[in-house]
């Protein structure tokens, strides 16, 4: 029952459409669904998903409760044979729980953060009930929360921008799909490795896609210059997902080619609020004068990835299109998340939950350092930032590897799906945010112990 985490649909809502298409009337009726909490760890998301899911089928009648026992699929009498006769169904299995996941995208939840980020969620209750023309926001999202989002941005990441210029989004892929659906059908370079879901993406709107490779200054530009596409995507704070920095001339060099060739530079910074070495490397867009750079941001990395809440800055050259589209739309994300957010912010929240979100990261992030030190079979590829690292594992067989670590309970994630053209079958991304520190040390240990018997 897998998720998609880049997908604009809540979680909760992909969860409730499987759970309700899986239903089956020969063999469904008054079968148990697995509990809230196994079910969560099961798939890797919060209770909360899963609880909004099972309160969406009962009160739709497709399951009931018994106290203390849970939830069961109703026994539904003339059930259409069209709704599941001719349904594709889901051939690959959730994976199981693993105590040592090093999977990217999932963050540890901080408590005071957490009990901070409900209280925000409490007060947008009783302000809805106080005034609910306050929590229907425009197809941009809340006027407030994109004027905190300008303060913010220009003070953590030096992005100039208006409120006008940003759009509340879903999360990055959704303000991809926003942007894609704006511009004329084009080519579109991607990093390589990078984002592959791109591809796929692009195409739905029309745009072809072509590979542009990463060295370790970043995105290569003498092939930027070659390829020379109509739209480029890149991530040069922290290149995903090798985490190579983009350094200033290569940047300066990137903007003025944009310029010279009127095209359009897509920036996602995905994850510049962990930079561990040093300060936090300014956005490209903040170099830009010329309007050649869109921004892209997240809240999921920075609270919780269920949040499924980000941010698109448009060039101001694109504005008046993107109102052209969407003036009459509703909004991404809903009204009282957003009102939420606002809170979060106004009270100070969201700047206390980053700091102890980098502290703790910090401290992850250097037992990882520490422990591959120890050992000549891994190589880090990229160090300094992020929640997420790669290494090379050379001279072992990725299969044997990943079975031998599965004995140990670990779980780390090949890149090759990341590669276009001829994959590279010994990089791996090791997600370090989610596993508390011991759990985390242990699963290195029990990694690097794999990794030097094997050499």
């Amino acid at each position: 029952m897998p998720l998609d985490r880049q997908s604009p649909i809540p979680l909760y809502l992909q969860l409730y459409h499987q759970l309700r298409d899986d239903y089956d009337p020969q063999r469904s009726a008054h079968q148990r669904l697995w509990s809230i909490r196994k079910m969560a760890q099961n798939l890797g998301v919060s209770k909360t998903t899963v609880e909004q899911a099972y309160e969406q089928l009962l009160a739709e009648g497709y399951v009931y409760t018994v106290p203390g026992s849970g939830y069961f699929y109703n026994d539904i009498q003339h059930w259409p044979k069209s709704v599941t006769k001719n349904r594709p169904r889901q051939q690959s299995a959730p994976a199981s729980p693993c105590r040592y996941d090093f999977r990217y995208g999932i963050s540890q939840l901080l408590k005071p953060s957490w009990n901070a980020w409900k209280k925000a969620v409490r007060e947008a209750l009783r302000q809805l009930e106080q005034g609910p023309t306050t929590l229907y926001p425009d197809a941009q999202g809340s006027l407030a929360l994109r004027e905190h989002l300008v303060t913010y941005l220009k003070t953590s990441r030096g992005v100039h921008c208006t409120a006008d210029q940003i759009v509340i989004t879903n999360g990055s892929k959704a303000g991809l799909s926003l942007l894609l659906s704006v511009l004329p059908r084009g080519t579109v370079g991607i990093e390589n490795p990078g984002y592959r879901g791109l591809t796929r993406l692009a195409a739905s709107y029309g745009h072809t896609t072509t590979a542009m490779p990463v060295t370790d200054q970043g995105l290569d530009l003498e092939t930027v210059a070659q390829v020379a596409p109509d739209v480029i995507y890149t991530t040069p704070s922290h290149q995903f997902p090798l985490g190579y920095v983009l350094p200033i001339s290569s940047r300066l060099a990137l903007l003025k080619w944009a310029v010279d060739h009127q095209r359009l530079i897509i920036e996602d910074d995905y994850d510049s609020e962990y930079r561990y070495n040093a300060h936090p490397l300014p956005a490209l867009q903040s170099l830009d004068t010329d309007d050649r750079v869109a921004y892209l941001g997240t809240f999921s990395r920075g609270i919780d990835p269920t949040l499924r809440m980000g941010y698109l800055v448009l060039p101001e050259h694109l504005v008046a299109a993107y109102h052209y589209l969407y003036q009459y739309r509703s909004g991404m994300v809903a009204g009282l998340l957003q009102q939420a957010m606002v809170n979060y912010f106004e009270n100070g929240a969201y700047y206390r939950h980053l700091s102890r979100s980098r502290a703790i990261n910090r401290q992850k992030y250097r037992l990882v350092c520490d422990q591959l030190a120890r050992t000549t079979s891994i190589q880090p590829i990229a160090t300094g930032a992020g929640i997420h690292m790669v290494v090379r594992i050379p001279n072992i067989d990725q299969t044997a590897l990943l079975q031998q670590l599965a004995e140990r309970d670990v779980r780390i994630y090949p890149l090759d799906s990341n590669w276009a053209g001829m994959p590279s079958h010994d990089y791996y991304l090791l997600g370090f945010a989610g596993l508390n520190l011991e759990t985390l040390e242990v699963g290195l240990k029990q990694l690097v112990q794999v990794c030097d018997v094997n050499q």
